[in-house]
């Protein structure tokens, strides 16, 4: 029986051969890579598998620990490199290694230190890092390195963190936004440092066409930059160097058929590949072509012609025109006397990948066709019949108008009358007899390249109305709709024509020709509030116009602005009658719906106002609409009892005298006997009286007395005694 023991060997200590910052600084800006160098120290052929290192990092005066990891080391080269967040300079590192396999590790290695400057004996202060750049919102540590004879405790913003005696740091600066040309600065203990915050390249979206079909242009987008030049993009396609920041044209051939372009854009902070793989052939977006001219420029059709600096190839002009080497084409549709502009772009008819650039433009005019036809229409005012056309717009005159010609006449007049009218004219009275109807009237326009088709119009009888009664209409909106019965009699539709009820002005009048098969119409135009308008609407026959529908209104109605006119007061015992003149058409500005003393109608011009009482009185009227209220007229009265009076005492004297006249058959008298006795023996007292009135109140009195003694008079006259109300009405007096 055999018994083995086996005991593990300790893992041996690496061995650091050489510990070293990274990169040349010469003006000592500022370093951050650490290198390390070791030997394992293993037995040959008895190292085992695998075999990782662990790594520590010191801030060497405070010896706290900064960085700690496990490396592979796969290749045996027994070297690593670590970047440090602030530069090597700002203060001195110490690392150390250990060898690990599985759960054992092997002791550490003595402490090797790079040195840093704050154990110099400077007596400046250094900041580090000095002139960095970085990208736009990366953290950037800064240290502040004291010169010897600084004071302790010195902790100035933003270095507030002090990693050995002479050393302070700063939290991570970081910007959203480029430096300007000259940087950021940072200060500390009278001394400072410049940085830089930029973009990394990123330039996007590389594409390769050709656009003469013998090269080859790369074109890309670029990406954001700095504004300071140690930024600028360095920018290489296939190798070859190009100073344009967006483009590059390679002398490549485009027959060689799927081709592959590379961009590679560099700069301090970065750098940024992108590629394209095409065939050149469909890629073509052509050049722009010169426009040599406009020839052969007609009235509705030009010739445009232009040439391609490039050799021949097959070309698509504006999706309508194609063919190979194609060089000129023909315009057509076009408007008379109208300017044009015109450019032309090419593209590749086999392989249509895009458009190319527009050509320059060239610019030119057709000719002068002849005019379209004239709109005509006719107007019946005052008594006179007026034929008027409307003015030909752009469009429609192809040219500039010269006048217009008439040609009057009728199926029973063989003998026609020519008038001449100049362009500023649109209207033109018709002669009495003419306008008797079954005349006729043909309008044409010219220009230079002729005459218009003529326009026809049949001038009707309207010196009546036919029967037409006028109705209202109410616009709405600023605008009036208008609706009719169809008539079979209607073989070219319809004409509505408005014009202001009340306008003296010859041919003021606008129409509106409606198709066939419409009965209906909404005139938009320049209504005016307040203003009475006159529609009618025609039926348009193969003779005359027929006069269908005619109607009276405002598109908006407003409060009369003027006043009723001659307004007088005229008093009939204790009434009172206000009569009146209707005011100017013109100024109710809506329909009348009466007037305002009391409420009474629009026709009346006359109203009474029964039993006032004595005093002076101011009478207004006022006319209204359903707007509101015009100013009103004044009147002023003294009303009274005595203007009543004498008003009616010569007949009741008369009645009075007349009474006692039939009466009396035999007078006696005598200067002291005043009684009277007729045959019958009846006797009557016949009083004189004599009244100095000395108020208003005293004729009411007076006419009273009288009355009742005539009533009694008659009474006995006719031998009939008072009735009980009778005697209750004489003793009141």
């Amino acid at each position: 029986v055999c018994g083995i023991l086996l005991t593990a060997l300790p893992l041996p200590v690496p061995e650091i051969v050489r510990v070293y910052s990274d990169g040349n600084d010469i003006h000592d800006f500022g370093v951050w890579k650490m290198n390390v160098e070791w030997r394992d120290n293993f037995p040959v052929g008895n190292k085992p598998e695998p075999v990782t290192y662990d790594v520590e990092i010191f801030h060497t005066e405070q010896m706290r620990l900064v960085h700690k990891e496990t490396i592979e080391d796969p290749m045996g080269t027994h070297r690593w490199s670590w970047t440090s967040p602030l530069p090597l300079q700002c203060t001195s590192h110490s690392v150390r290694l250990r060898t690990r396999h599985q759960s054992h590790t092997s002791e550490w290695t003595p402490l090797y230190t790079l040195k840093g400057k704050d154990i110099d004996d400077s007596s400046e202060s250094n900041i580090y890092p000095q002139d960095y750049v970085a990208r736009v919102g990366e953290g950037i540590v800064f240290c502040c390195i004291l010169k010897k004879q600084s004071h302790a405790g010195f902790s100035p913003p933003p270095f507030t963190i002090q990693i050995s005696n002479r050393t302070y740091i700063t939290e991570p600066v970081r910007h959203d936004d480029v430096s300007s040309v000259s940087g950021f600065d940072i200060l500390c203990d009278y001394t400072g440092a410049t940085y830089f915050i930029g973009y990394a390249p990123d330039d996007q979206n590389l594409t390769c066409e050709t656009r003469d079909l013998n090269s080859v242009e790369c074109h890309w987008i670029p990406g954001k930059t700095g504004k300071s030049r140690m930024f600028n993009v360095q920018y290489k396609v296939n190798g070859r160097y190009t100073e344009l920041f967006d483009r590059c044209v390679l002398d490549d051939s485009v027959d060689k058929g799927v081709m592959n372009w590379t961009l590679i854009a560099k700069n301090s902070l970065g750098e940024k590949m992108i590629s394209d793989v095409a065939d050149p052939k469909h890629r073509v977006r052509l050049k722009a072509p010169t426009i040599t001219s406009a020839v052969l420029v007609h009235a509705r059709n030009a010739t445009l012609e232009w040439q391609w600096g490039e050799k021949f190839c097959t070309f698509l002009i504006k999706e309508t025109f194609n063919g190979s080497g194609l060089k000129s084409l023909v315009l057509t549709d076009l408007q008379p006397f109208t300017g044009y502009s015109a450019r032309v772009r090419c593209g590749s008819y086999e392989h249509f990948y895009k458009w190319g650039d527009w050509s320059n433009l060239n610019t030119f005019s057709t000719k002068e066709d002849i005019p379209e036809a004239v709109d005509v229409w006719m107007q019946i005012l005052n008594g006179h019949t007026y034929v008027v056309w409307k003015s030909l717009t752009v469009n429609q005159s192809h040219g500039i108008i010269t006048g217009y010609e008439l040609l009057l006449g009728s199926a029973t007049d063989v003998t026609k009358e020519h008038i001449s009218k100049a362009t500023n004219e649109h209207c033109h009275k018709v002669s009495a007899k003419r306008a008797e109807g079954d005349y006729f009237i043909s309008m044409s326009a010219k220009n230079s390249a002729g005459i218009s088709p003529p326009s026809k119009i049949t001038i009707p009888n309207l010196q009546s109305d036919g029967g037409i009664i006028t109705d209202t209409i109410i616009g709405h909106n600023d605008s009036f709709s208008i609706s009719w019965d169809p008539r079979p009699i209607s073989s070219c539709g319809y004409v509505v024509d408005w014009f202001p009820t009340y306008s003296t002005e010859q041919c003021d009048i606008k129409w509106m020709k409606i198709p066939s098969g419409v009965s209906d119409a909404t005139l938009h135009s320049d209504f005016e509030n307040g203003v009475k308008y006159t529609l009618s609407v025609y039926a348009c026959t193969s003779g005359a116009p027929q006069l269908l529908q005619r109607r009276e209104g405002y598109v908006k109605e407003l409060v009369p602005s003027g006043r009723v006119r001659s307004l007088k007061a005229k008093q009939y015992g204790m009434n009172v009658e206000l009569s009146w003149e209707d005011m100017i058409e013109e100024e109710k500005k809506g329909f009348l719906l009466g007037y305002i003393t009391l409420i009474v109608g629009p026709s009346v011009r006359m109203h009474a106002l029964s039993n006032l009482h004595p005093g002076y009185y101011t009478f207004t009227v006022k006319a209204f609409t359903s707007v509101g209220q015009g100013p009103g007229s004044d009147i002023t009265l003294s009303v009274d009892q005595q203007g009543m009076f004498a008003k009616f005492l010569p007949f009741y004297s008369a009645y009075f005298f007349t009474v006692c006249i039939g009466l009396l058959h035999r007078v006696q008298s005598s200067n002291k006997r005043h009684f009277i006795e007729d045959e019958s023996g009846i006797t009557m007292i016949c009083v004189t009286v004599k009244i100095t009135l000395l108020n208003t109140a005293v004729y009411t009195w007076v006419l009273s007395v009288l009355t009742a003694f005539s009533y009694i008079c008659l009474c006995h006259y006719h031998h009939r005694p008072l009735l009980w109300h009778e005697r209750m009405v004489w003793n009141l007096f």
